[in-house]
Formats: C-alpha cells, structure tokens, sequence
C-alpha cells in the first residue's frame, strides 16, 4: 500500500447468524449482511476465492474491543478449567464470515503455515535430545534436558496462537456499539467494488 493508494475504512453490515448452537445465551454470533465482490480487501487484486475468517471482540455491550494477545493469553487457562471459570464482564462478540482473498494473500498464509510448523518442530528439539540420551547415558543431564524439553512443548503449545496470531486486515477491524456493522481497512479499489455492488 502506497501513501497516494491509502485504506479506506470501509463499515461492512452484519446480521445475525447462528453458527453454533452450543454458544452462550449472550453470546453474539453475526455474519455479513451481504456477500463481498470478488476483489481482494487488502491488495485490491481480483481475489482467487474467498477463506473464511473469525473475528472475535470482547468487552461489554456498546464498547466492544478486538482480540488481542492478552484475551488469548487468558483463553487458554480458562478453557482448561472450564465450568469453574465464569467471565461475566466480558460478553462477546463472533463475525464468522467468508472474505476474499488474492494470491499474494494465499502466499502469505501459506508462509505462516510453514513457520509453525519449524516453531514446533524446534520446540521438540530438547526433549528428543533428552530422551536419546536416557536411552545412550542415563544421567541427571540428561533428566533436566527431558524436563526442560517437556516444559518447552507445552510453552510452545500454548503460546502458539499468540506468537502467530494473525496480524493482517482481520484484526483491523472495529464492532459498531450496536452490532449492526463492522468497520474493516479497506483498499480503495476493494471499496469501489463495494460502492458499485451497493448501487446495484
């Protein structure tokens, strides 16, 4: 994106949409009122299909706030406890729909894909080590190596999400105070596309 090509911020409608029915009661569950044109929201290129993407907000009602990495830090000790966790303040809101994407896009993901992939495989590095060595040389060396390894597999489980979580469009993104739209930064030729199917 160029300084003579800036983003618009671009108020997409949203409905209500029931993606699973297992939710809380107060949980809000929106899709896009109207499909997208098949051009890229980011790069303005026509888009090579649409992915379907998750926007999640918490907050209270009329002042909701994006995910960020402290929700997800949290998230993870409050799904392992389960029922014993009760969030009452924190309300939320999920944008569940299907945005379109270009190659550049598709390249990008896949990229992301493949760091994962080595963060994880490093992450088992240690504990690899430590067990060929119980099996070559008992040792306490070789004990610590194996607890240090353990340890460093869950880290990289749980912190996962949060040292990838995705930065593009997606989080860029603002809950209307009623629900009833999200605002996303669009590229300009993507909200052209948008003007012009409105029109319609």
């Amino acid at each position: 994106m160029t300084p003579s090509n800036p983003r618009i911020d671009l108020a997409l409608p949203l409905r209500p949409h029931v993606f699973d029915r297992h939710a809380e009661p107060r949980q809000l569950q929106l899709t896009l009122a109207t499909p997208l044109p098949p051009v890229c929201l980011v790069h303005g290129q026509a888009a090579v299909e649409p992915k379907e993407q998750v926007l999640r907000f918490w907050g209270k009602p009329g002042a909701y706030r994006q995910e960020g990495v402290g929700r997800l830090l949290w998230e993870l000790p409050k799904s392992a406890l389960g029922v014993f966790v009760i969030d009452r303040n924190e309300p939320l809101a999920i944008v569940k729909a299907r945005w379109p994407e270009c190659e550049r896009c598709a390249a990008r993901a896949d990229a992301r894909v493949k760091k994962l992939i080595v963060y994880y495989v490093g992450s088992l590095v240690p504990l690899c080590v430590g067990v060929a060595l119980m099996f070559s040389r008992p040792s306490a060396f070789a004990m610590i190596l194996c607890a240090a390894g353990v340890g460093l597999v869950l880290l990289a489980v749980m912190l996962g999400s949060v040292v990838f979580a995705r930065t593009d469009r997606y989080l860029e993104a603002a809950l209307a105070p009623d629900a009833s739209s999200v605002t996303v930064c669009a590229h300009p030729d993507f909200a052209r596309s948008w003007s012009g199917q409105e029109q319609r």
